[in-house]
């Protein structure tokens, strides 16, 4: 705490001595570069550019880089590269017992060639090249012992037999500190010290610059800063030179009247000779390290420091710059106002006041503030435990509405103002400079923004639950009316922004524009705006309050951008987001920009806040088209001066440069006129076949373009689609119609053959139809004949068996008349043998045997099936029956036959049915005509 108010009061002590400006301190933007960021060692130890690149002397190898990518170059031994400087067309750089130079190839890589290997190694042991330096046509590489003087592709050595300490370069001279002389100048391969510089003898010189009337300016480690002019050595002699003695000073760099000092323990320090003010950058406010050990300028007026751990770069002429130049701990910033060249800070740690100091807190203002508002020549604060006024610098306490979120003044009411708050609305008025305030009723809940549709008609937006629509009384003590209705429209309420835009009460929300239609008293899409935004129709508005005609935006991806008016697309210039990136505030504050004076826009970040200067950035920053630094093809450099040849599943990397902190926007197109915002590194794969022409240009605002630069590649077709491919689809094609030619023919053969097989076949088919139909009206014929032999044979054999039942009735009458003759005659054996004859012929079995047979040779099996169908033992009697009603015979024909009566074969049939367990419904002669 000590050394902070120490370092304080040294500061101003020196402000007062020296007449310091009272102009306020500005922090320009710092850039830092970290070993992750370029892909090296920590240590870096010198620096040097051309107008394209940044070369840099690192631990591991010489650094290059084009404003975009960092590239990393090894020496063979890969020894730490200790110096490095631009001359021409080749980057020299010197290490441990080496020292040479690079040059670029056709495909923007670094190739290295040794100077020192020319030299015997006795020349060089044990030494580094810690200086490098160039006077007409010669490079002096300089160690602490020696100087190597390369010159007509010849190195001479010089050994002075002292130690060598910083060497410089002025109007074709070179001039370096030699320990125990003083400063030399080198002529005529010989050194010889210069006048009155001996009193430089013992001191340790560490840096030497141009300055201004032609002077050089000497700078020493612990002794301060010196001048040089006309043989006159002076120290000088200012509290700033004081300062320096106590920080160590190892580098100088100077242009237009600021001198650069870097130091070992403080980082670096812009001196202003024309205005006697400075400013020191160190770990505290910005700078990564504190051990600056090489500074250098390019060509863009960038200061870009070597350091002990990374490397940092601080625009010299810059358009943007911070407000806390000693990185105080202030916290969020949620609002801003500027009075009397004075900015005041409302943050959740209290109020503070920038100016030529630095960032001061307001006493008694500890607590969150959430508004800051400009009335006259007072300041409305809205704290979280009350609110308050400043004027005069004084915080005073004005009434006890804690937590107000927006201070607005009543449209056609002077000096009446409305203020939403944790509580609700609390209507302010001022008279005679004094305060009065009371609370709006019939509203009860926080209010964190207030637009008027009309002067008696308002939005307002709930911290939490969204927006309603508000009807004053005349005297706007009360709410009459409260329209709660709006908030279905919105997907997601507690996210919704509320604004008035262009006379319109617009809504924001997940990235949505809405606008309330008061004619049909709805919420609907802000087409309007979409319209006008175009591509960035996803940003919302950040200084929502202001009476200012710029419009500052800040889109999905946190890219902020300006606008002259919200309508004014051609004037829309972005923010390099390395200005802001990740310090916009997050949480429960809003972000918020202020526009003062149409000249500079206040956006609030953690812990400080950037100020920038549109007009300015129209002005000074050029449109530069990104040049090509390299292409790589499946990660294989390839030349940057002739058509790229790729595959179609190569993927090709093109890496574009363009100047550190320009404010350009990249983009390239494959020729199709759509345009694609890069970062500077483009990465393709599955291009289309054929010549194609990626380009790519840059541009400032939407009105103006830079050149375009183009890279030409021919994506390669497959060898199929190429003259080979044409020969042998040919060849392929007229194989196949050989092929077919031949496939064709066998085929056409193989179907005759087939026809003809088919042919044969169809006429076999139909011989052996006709032979079937032949066979089966043959068959149809014998069974016809079958069945007339069959009738016939039947007939026959009824008549046979009608034949024999007619011969037994005769025989029976014969013998029924000889026995009532028997007594008559006389001869009576002869009468019986006459009768036993008869009765031997009378119904014997001889004569069934007989039938049977016959039967039997009509019917064949017709017994056998009969016997096996039936479950019960059929008698002779039965067969009979069975034979007869098989020929299809009457009851009254079949009688005679059995010998009984028509009543006994009737009772017969009956019985021969359950023999055959037949149904009474199944007629018994169709069964058997079947069987």
């Amino acid at each position: 705490m000590f050394k902070k108010i120490y370092s304080h009061l040294i500061f101003i002590s020196i402000l007062f001595v020296t007449s310091f400006a009272t102009s306020q301190i500005k922090l320009p933007p710092i850039s830092n570069f970290n070993s992750t960021d370029y892909g090296a060692g920590n240590q870096n130890w010198g620096i040097d550019s051309d107008n394209e690149h940044i070369y840099v002397a690192n631990n591991e190898g010489l650094l290059e880089f084009d404003g975009v990518n960092w590239f990393l170059n090894k020496l063979p031994n890969k020894t730490i590269i200790r110096s490095v400087k631009v001359v021409g067309d080749k980057i020299f750089t010197g290490s441990y017992e080496e020292f040479g130079y690079w040059t670029r190839l056709n495909n923007g890589n670094l190739v290295y060639t040794s100077l020192s290997k020319f030299l015997s190694p006795n020349k060089i042991v044990s030494q580094s090249i810690w200086g490098i330096y160039a006077i007409k046509d010669k490079i002096i590489f300089k160690s602490f012992s020696d100087l190597f003087i390369y010159e007509n592709k010849k190195i001479k050595k010089i050994r002075p037999n002292l130690i060598l300490m910083a060497g410089f370069t002025v109007n074709d001279r070179f001039i370096v500190q030699g320990v125990g002389k003083g400063l030399l100048e080198l002529k005529n391969d010989k050194l010889f010290v210069l006048k009155n510089t001996e009193l430089l003898a013992e001191d340790r010189v560490q840096a030497i610059s141009n300055f201004k009337n032609n002077q050089l300016l000497i700078g020493t480690s612990l002794h301060g800063l010196y001048t040089y002019s006309n043989n006159k050595l002076e120290k000088w002699d200012n509290n700033f030179n004081n300062l320096l003695k106590a920080h160590q000073l190892n580098s100088l760099s100077y242009t237009n009247g600021t001198v650069f000092a870097g130091t070992i323990k403080k980082g670096i320090y812009h001196y202003n000779t024309n205005t006697n003010t400075f400013i020191n950058l160190n770990v505290k406010n910005g700078l990564q390290n504190n051990t600056v050990l090489s500074s250098t300028i390019d060509a863009s007026k960038i200061l870009w420091l070597a350091l002990d751990n990374g490397i940092s770069a601080i625009p010299i002429n810059y358009f943007a710059y911070y407000l806390n130049p000693y990185k105080e701990d202030i916290g969020a910033v949620y609002d801003m106002v500027k009075l009397n060249n004075e900015v005041y800070l409302a943050t959740n740690t209290g109020i503070y006041k920038a100016d030529n100091n630095g960032v001061n807190f307001i006493e008694g203002s500890q607590g969150h503030i959430w508004s800051l508002t400009l009335i006259n020549d007072q300041i409305i604060c809205g704290h979280n435990t009350g609110t308050y006024k400043i004027q005069d610098n004084k915080l005073t306490f004005i009434s006890e509405k804690n937590g107000g979120y927006i201070f607005k003044s009543i449209p056609s009411q002077p000096n009446k103002y409305i203020q939403g708050n944790y509580s609700g609305l609390t209507l302010y008025t001022i008279k005679d400079n004094n305060w009065e305030y009371r609370d709006v009723q019939n509203i009860n809940f926080p209010i964190k923004n207030i637009v008027f549709e009309n002067s008696y008609t308002a939005w307002v937006l709930h911290s939490y639950k969204g927006v309603y629509r508000i009807h004053f009384s005349n005297n706007y003590e009360k709410i009459i009316k409260i329209e709660e209705q709006f908030n279905k429209k919105f997907d997601n309420v507690y996210d919704l922004k509320l604004f008035n835009i262009e006379r319109n009460i617009a809504f924001f929300s997940n990235e949505k524009w809405s606008v309330y239609n008061p004619i049909e008293n709805k919420i609907e899409p802000f087409k309007s705006i979409n319209k006008i935004l175009g591509k960035d129709k996803n940003s919302i508005i950040l200084n929502n309050n202001s009476q200012n005609n710029v419009v500052v935006f800040k889109r999905s991806d946190n890219t902020i951008f300006i606008r002259q008016n919200i309508q004014d697309s051609l004037s829309q210039i972005y923010l390099p987001t390395k200005y802001y990136k990740d310090k916009l505030v997050r949480g429960e504050g809003d972000q918020r920009a202020v526009v003062i004076n149409d000249s500079l826009v206040f956006i609030s970040l953690y812990n400080d806040v950037l100020v920038v200067n549109p007009k300015k950035i129209n002005q000074n920053i050029k449109i530069i088209p990104p040049a090509i630094s390299r292409i790589y093809v499946n990660n294989q450099p390839k030349s940057l001066l002739e058509e790229i040849e790729i595959k179609k599943s190569d993927t090709i990397q093109i890496k574009l440069k363009s100047p550190h902190l320009s404010n350009n926007t990249i983009e390239y197109s494959l020729g199709n006129n759509y345009w694609i915002a890069t970062n500077g590194n483009i990465e393709l794969t599955g291009l289309p076949y054929g010549s194609l022409k990626l380009l790519v240009r840059s541009f400032l605002n939407f009105k103006e373009y830079s050149p375009i630069n183009s890279v030409k590649l021919y994506i390669k077709p497959p060898w199929y689609m190429g003259l080979w491919g044409v020969v042998l689809l040919l060849s392929f094609l007229t194989l196949i119609f050989y092929l077919i030619t031949i496939i064709n023919k066998y085929v056409l053969i193989k179907h005759k053959k087939y026809l003809d097989d088919q042919y044969q076949h169809q006429q076999e088919i139909h011989r052996k139809e006709e032979a079937l139909k032949n066979e089966m009206k043959l068959n149809e014929l014998q069974k016809k004949q079958h069945e007339i032999e069959l009738d016939a044979k039947t007939k026959e054999l009824a008549n046979t068996a009608m034949g024999m039942t007619r011969k037994d009735e005769l025989l029976e009458n014969i013998k029924k008349e000889l026995e009532q003759l028997k007594k008559e005659i006389i001869n009576k054996p002869k009468l019986e043998k006459l009768l036993s004859t008869i009765n031997k012929n009378i119904n014997t079995t001889k004569d069934w045997e007989v039938f049977e047979s016959n039967f039997n040779e009509i019917h064949d099996s017709f017994f056998k099936s009969l016997l096996k169908n039936s479950e019960t033992q059929l008698t002779a009697k039965d067969l009979k029956l069975c034979a007869y009603l098989k020929m299809n015979l009457a009851t009254k024909e079949i009688a005679p036959l059995m010998g009984i009566s028509t009543r006994g074969v009737e009772i017969h049939r009956y019985r021969l049915r359950k023999k055959l367990n037949l149904s009474n419904d199944q007629n018994l002669n169709e069964y058997f005509m079947k069987l």
